[in-house]
């Protein structure tokens, strides 16, 4: 018999119980292992997007965003996609905002998931940026005059749901080209802040899984 593909389990001395090398075997030999490494690797892409969501509500002052710059395709020196910003303009929408996500009401909306997003322009940079709000539009928003928009720096490409973003902004008649800019006024960092708690449980159970990772001795990946 052919034992070059098994070895013994205990000292020099051979038995009827092998355990046999190769990557197949080892796997079944360790299914806890691995689902304890999954786990850990779930719970890293969160950690992750804490991380980036912590900086975020770190960020102090917002970049001012000038309608001369917005309209000539320019952005401030240094501003990213994801920094805090603010731009100063008039809503450009229409005069009956009961029934929106129509050319008429000049105003987008995306539902997904219980969610609204509604987006419009300003009339001082029309198709050059977008606002975006959730949850509703604000009060007395087509008699507000120039107000101040602050919120997080993104573009149509890079909104949430981006499929369905773009059928939103299609049928409202507002312009879908993924490099213009949109200021979304629902993730500011006072708000970020003031959901630190709710993120603090995410590092936790990513550093729970790492700890349960460790918890037990594992056979070592050098056995195969």
């Amino acid at each position: 018999m052919d034992t070059r593909d098994k070895i013994p389990t205990s000292g020099g001395r051979e038995d009827h119980h092998y355990e046999e090398r190769g990557l197949g075997p080892w796997i079944r030999r360790n299914p806890w292992l691995l689902m304890r490494l999954f786990t850990v690797i779930v719970f890293s892409f969160g950690a992750s997007t804490v991380a980036a969501n912590f900086s975020y509500g770190l960020e102090g002052k917002p970049t001012v965003l000038s309608v001369d710059q917005l309209n000539s395709g320019r952005l401030p020196a240094g501003t990213e996609i994801g920094d805090y910003v603010q731009v100063g303009g008039t809503p450009d929408v229409g005069e009956n905002l009961n029934r929106v996500g129509v050319p008429e009401s000049k105003v987008a909306v995306v539902s997904r998931y219980e969610t609204a997003y509604f987006y419009f322009r300003l009339e001082e940079t029309g198709g050059n940026l977008l606002i975006q709000t959730t949850q509703g539009l604000p009060k007395d928003l087509q008699s507000s005059g120039e107000r101040v928009w602050r919120g997080k720096l993104e573009t149509v490409g890079t909104v949430i749901f981006h499929d369905t973003t773009q059928q939103g902004l299609r049928n409202a008649g507002l312009p879908r080209d993924e490099s213009i800019p949109v200021v979304n006024t629902g993730e500011t960092p006072e708000y970020m802040r003031n959901i630190f708690p709710a993120y603090s449980a995410i590092i936790v159970l990513w550093l729970l899984s790492i700890a349960w990772l460790a918890w037990k001795r594992n056979k070592s990946l050098l056995g195969i």
